[in-house]
């Protein structure tokens, strides 16, 4: 699973976002190096509703120009995705830290 992908089933954890809050959101917790840029967003977001770990729920009541805002959320394969993907991650870094003498070498 590709970071940014994670990094959005994470942010997406906590309840439905349209995809501008959740870019948003993204954009604050990640490292600014780390930070997708609009279209790569999009393509991490349509990626993860063909997996089935994204879904559309429903549209925004916003009036304005354009086409109304879509809302996103997890999934419970989504949810179940994150979570092992957050398992392997932190075996790597507890790995990562670890020091040397603790490795037995």
């Amino acid at each position: 699973m590709h970071m940014t992908l994670f990094q959005m089933l994470a942010v997406l954890r906590d309840g439905p976002l349209d995809a501008t809050v959740a870019l948003e959101r993204l954009s604050r917790l990640a490292p600014a190096r780390e930070v997708p840029s609009v279209p790569s967003f999009y393509r991490h977001l349509r990626r993860g509703t063909e997996e089935g770990w994204i879904a559309v729920r429903g549209t925004t009541d916003d009036e304005g120009p354009g086409r109304p805002a879509q809302s996103y959320a997890l999934t419970p394969d989504g949810l179940a995705a994150l979570q092992d993907r957050s398992r392997e991650l932190e075996a790597f870094t507890r790995l990562a830290l670890e020091t040397p003498e603790g490795r037995g070498g």
